[in-house]
């Protein structure tokens, strides 16, 4: 939104002097406007009135920024942006304790084996964990943060057989994520490669040293993807994340086959370190009974001593142990080029557009490669660039034609509980999201069909997207199926229930089940009233607000207005709720909401 600020200073005789400053303000733009007067008759410089650092956003700013920073926001969270700028709002999340996932998860638990006799089934309920935390606590930015690192570093316990229903342990690998979405980066892939679920899941646990007569090699998987998808890719890049070509236009690759072949060896002789019931684990091959929430550990008898060639250029000398080989690979990643750029571009699309500029993707590597402080790989430092970058606040890049990014199904969700306050009688979110949404929509928590995410980074639609040489890495999951599903189930979330609170137990007694005296409910009420006493057009200004960043179309907006009208002129039943619910409905289906500018 363009505005003219007028300044009008007084000073020292009785003048008055008008400034004109013509600039995109009002959405929170750190944009270092400087305002100062001068005296006529001396032509003295005096301090300046008003700065562009720590401007404050309007309301629809707030609501764009709150969009990018967070998993869903009401019209008070909005509000309270607006209130205390952007700036502060940042400074008090970072502030904000740092819970736990696997606590929540013990407790939430516990709760469950009060209500049904049947251990294992509650294992499929980590999202009842995640549920919780994105309705109740105020830490917003951490959970937007952590849910994209949970895209880049993937796990998928529903779709890989060897950790499936290791519920607490899963909870915990995301807890890596998520207690650490403010930390280091080196830290999180740390974490990530000594972690049981990842060991399981990419196979290097238990992973031995080759053995000629057994005819055993050491597993690959890990070794791949820790370059490909958790570092450095898979070309060579420049800061600006565009690749690097050589004399004859061909791009560079990161590594070869047989550094891969070499890295899998760095990854071996890793086990369970303790049994479960606390003792130290002696046997390397412990595949049961064992503490899956501590990190692996190095068994030396299975790990591999000679010279490992794990990248171009950087070769792990033989005959150390195998913990000095793990440090060593982790930091020859660490302080790879290519990290900056791949990792910050990856943040990037999750949490503002699809397309970052060259000169935005760099803006940001910079503050990877140090944070002002010579630190190198601070995610806090790195998410407040991206946040605050000109390319994430100015107005002006909102119709770009590169701009935008698919709001991801599982986020149109959590925005409309987010936005209309969720509550339930019991106050239990216990919402399974794999039953509920995952076969329709395409995605759940933490249920990746496999490590490559729900979509690709890479992947472009090919009709429109792909000419321009852009991408569109939601849309690889937005199909004929999917689209109208979503319809469906956001209908049904909107008109019957938001989803069925899994907080009873089913005839057996051994089953979490639909409690339909515990239904969840949106609060409406706000809105109800306005479009009493206001009528449809405040209505949906509200809306617009609350959903679409305040960029519903007018024609989008006349729509919705008509087929309100016509339903209250023709439906003898329909009644005020009845168009709160359909103005609802039809934005949340719209281009205006489901496209995040």
């Amino acid at each position: 939104m363009r505005f003219i600020i007028t300044f009008l200073l007084c000073l020292f005789v009785q003048l008055s002097f008008a400034q004109l400053y013509d600039d995109y303000l009002g959405a929170g733009n750190t944009i270092g406007v400087q305002v100062t007067g001068s005296n006529n008759q001396q032509n003295d410089s005096i301090a300046y009135t008003i700065s562009g650092t720590q401007l404050k956003p309007d309301m629809i700013g707030a609501s764009r920024f709150l969009a990018q920073a967070a998993l869903g926001a009401s019209y008070e969270d909005i509000e309270h942006v607006s209130n205390i700028g952007i700036d502060a709002w940042l400074d008090e999340q970072f502030d904000l304790p740092v819970p736990s996932f696997v606590e929540r998860y013990e407790q939430i638990f516990n709760e469950a084996q009060g209500i049904i006799s049947n251990d294992g089934q509650f294992n499929k309920y980590m999202s009842f964990v995640f549920y919780d935390f994105v309705i109740k606590n105020p830490d917003v930015l951490r959970q937007k943060v952590a849910f994209a690192l949970s895209q880049i570093f993937v796990i998928s316990p529903y779709h890989g057989s060897n950790i499936t229903a290791e519920n607490s342990s899963n909870l915990g690998y995301y807890d890596f994520l998520y207690q650490g979405a403010f930390g280091n980066y080196k830290e999180i892939l740390t974490n990530v490669s000594l972690s049981v679920p990842m060991g399981k899941y990419l196979s290097f646990f238990r992973n031995q040293k080759a053995d000629i007569i057994e005819k055993t090699y050491p597993d690959e998987n890990y070794a791949r993807e820790i370059m490909q998808l958790f570092s450095i890719g898979l070309e060579m890049l420049d800061t600006d994340g565009t690749p690097i070509k050589d004399a004859d236009s061909n791009v560079i690759p990161t590594y070869d086959i047989n550094n891969v072949a070499e890295m899998a060896k760095v990854f071996t002789g890793l086990g369970a370190s303790e049994e479960e019931d606390g003792t130290v684990n002696t046997n390397f091959f412990r595949n049961w009974s064992y503490n899956k929430e501590v990190p692996l550990k190095m068994f030396e008898d299975y790990h591999s001593k000679g010279e490992k060639n794990i990248l171009p250029g950087v070769t792990i000398p033989a005959g150390q142990n195998g913990m000095t080989d793990v440090n060593q690979a982790i930091n020859a990643l660490f302080n790879h080029p290519n990290v900056g750029p791949f990792i910050s571009k990856r943040l990037i699309q999750n949490l503002v557009k699809s397309n970052p500029s060259p000169a935005y993707v760099r803006r940001v590597v910079t503050i990877f490669n140090n944070n002002g402080d010579g630190v190198r790989g601070d995610l806090k430092a790195v998410v407040m660039a991206i946040l605050l970058d000109p390319e994430a606040r100015n107005c002006d890049w909102i119709e770009h034609t590169s701009n935008g990014k698919l709001i991801q199904p599982l986020e149109r969700f959590t925005n409309l509980f987010k936005a209309f306050d969720l509550t339930t009688p019991s106050s239990k979110i216990w919402f399974d999201d794999l039953n509920g949404i995952y076969n329709k929509t395409g995605q759940s928590f933490l249920a990746s069909p496999s490590v490559f995410n729900f979509f690709s980074p890479f992947y472009a639609e090919d009709k429109f997207v792909s000419p321009q040489e852009l991408v569109s890495p939601e849309f690889q999951i937005l199909n004929s199926v999917t689209a109208i599903a979503y319809i469906n189930e956001i209908e049904d979330a909107i008109k019957i229930r938001p989803f069925q609170n899994r907080t009873t137990a089913n005839d057996s007694g051994q089953y979490l089940s639909h409690n339909i005296d515990d239904e969840p409910v949106l609060d409406l009420s706000d809105e109800l009233a306005i479009y009493i006493n206001e009528g449809v057009d405040a209505l949906l200004d509200r809306l617009s607000l609350l959903l679409c960043r305040g960029q519903l179309d007018d024609s989008t907006k006349s729509i919705i207005a008509n087929t309100i009208q016509q339903n209250e002129d023709n439906l003898s039943t329909y009644d005020n709720e009845d168009a709160i619910y359909d103005a609802l409905y039809y934005i949340m289906m719209s281009p205006d909401y489901i496209i995040q500018k």
